[in-house]
C-alpha cells in the first residue's frame, strides 16, 4: 500500500511539469504575440523596418512580458 501512495505521489508530482497552465485571455495573448514577433524579427532581419519601427516593437513586446509578470504575481 505504501508503494503505490509514493508511485501515485510521484505520478502526480511529475505531471506538474508537463507545462504551464493559462487561461483563454493569456493564451491569446501568447499566440498573438509570439507571431507577431516572429514576423517582426523575419521583416527586421530582411532590412524591411526602420530603427523607429523595431524600437516600437521591442516596446511592445515588453509590455506584453510585464503583463505576463504582471499575472504571475497577482499584480492587477
Amino acid at each position: 500500500m505504501k508503494r503505490l501512495l509514493m508511485l501515485v505521489l510521484v505520478v502526480c508530482l511529475l505531471s506538474g511539469c508537463a507545462g504551464v497552465i493559462m487561461n483563454p485571455e493569456y493564451s491569446q495573448l501568447l499566440d498573438k504575440t509570439t507571431a507577431l514577433s516572429a514576423e517582426t524579427a523575419t521583416r527586421a532581419h530582411a532590412g524591411e523596418l526602420t530603427e523607429a519601427q523595431k524600437t516600437e516593437a521591442l516596446i511592445k513586446q515588453a509590455e506584453v512580458w510585464r503583463q505576463f509578470k504582471n499575472a504571475k504575481d497577482g499584480v492587477k
